[in-house]
């Protein structure tokens, strides 16, 4: 069993299309976008606690609050996303 959730596993497969790690990040109000309005609330709840367990790193830009995948944790995130999208 995964030890992430669907909406951590979809926040991360968002972020890892758009290779935001480190360098490269997004805007969450650019995240939750693309996500059906009755889910958008449980995925900012959901990129709130990956921020709080160090999956996902906060980031200031001009525009807002962004977010990126830590690289400390981007093989363990790879193997969880490939058991759910085998085509990475």
């Amino acid at each position: 069993m995964s030890r992430f959730t669907d909406y951590e596993l979809s926040i991360f497969y968002k972020l890892w299309r758009n290779r935001c790690f480190g360098k490269g990040h997004m805007l969450i109000d650019n995240l939750t976008d693309g996500f059906p309005t009755n889910i958008q609330d449980k995925i900012l709840e959901s990129v709130k606690e990956l921020i709080r367990r160090g999956h996902l790193v906060r980031k200031s830009s001009k525009h807002g609050l962004a977010v990126f995948i830590n690289l400390n944790m981007k093989k363990q995130i790879e193997e969880e996303l490939k058991k759910k999208y085998p085509f990475l």
